[in-house]
């Protein structure tokens, strides 16, 4: 049975557009003053800007690119969670979140049902979203958090293999949802049980082969540890 669900964010529990109108908006008219301005870890951004892109690397310039392709390398997303922590503490920002997504939850975790989140947002900006959401401080609900540095990049088989391994479960004991139709494929070449989340709000991604839900309240139930 199924043991552990591990979601995916961007079009899954939340809209795209709550991702892409305003977090990144919000990050990226402050990545040049957060870098020039030395706030907390630009130093360690600036290193691993320069560790990918070379010593010589324009930091923000390179940043800024890879924020307008939306790549998905580790210092950009360490600076986004930086920026947005601020912005949330701040009451500037807030999470986003389908309103058929904490019944699910709640119902998942009274079958003893563990909830994981894998997003490439950083593990803090994870944190920061689900904390102070439009439908109230979600973190309550979930066991823990992975984004592309301890999970690893999300189209790659040996990342869902990892992500098993901590959680301590056999890998078709786990449930992964998502609208990316290359993740849902690997986490089942991982061994992992799928189902592509493709909501008419988000345009209907294309989930392949994969069982496909519009909302939490489609996800099957058959497979889930009977309420004790």
């Amino acid at each position: 049975m199924i043991s552990s669900v591990v979601l995916d964010i961007e079009g899954t529990t939340s809209p795209l557009s709550a991702v892409h109108d305003i977090l990144f908006p919000y990050a990226r008219d402050r990545i040049a003053d957060w870098i020039g301005d030395e706030r907390p870890g630009a130093p360690e951004v600036s290193a691993g800007v320069r560790e990918l892109a070379g010593p010589d690397a324009d930091v923000v310039a390179t940043l800024l690119d890879w924020h307008d392709q939306n790549l998905k390398h580790s210092p950009l997303k360490t600076l986004h969670g930086l920026i947005w922590e601020r912005g949330f503490l701040a009451g500037e920002l807030r999470g986003v979140v389908h309103p058929d997504v904490p019944p699910a939850l709640a119902r998942w975790r009274e079958h003893g049902v563990r909830i994981w989140i894998y997003s490439s947002g950083s593990v803090l900006a994870q944190r920061l979203w689900f904390s102070q959401t439009d439908q109230g401080d979600l973190l309550s609900l979930l066991d823990g958090h992975f984004d592309t540095v301890s999970g690893g990049p999300k189209k790659e088989v040996a990342s869902y293999q990892h992500i098993a391994g901590v959680i301590g479960v056999p890998p078709g004991d786990i449930l992964f949802l998502s609208d990316a139709v290359a993740e849902l494929d690997a986490a089942r070449a991982a061994g992992w049980r799928t189902v592509g989340v493709s909501r008419p709000e988000d345009g209907n991604p294309d989930v392949g082969t994969h069982p496909a839900v519009a909302s939490f309240e489609a996800v099957p139930h058959e497979e889930f540890p009977p309420q004790p």
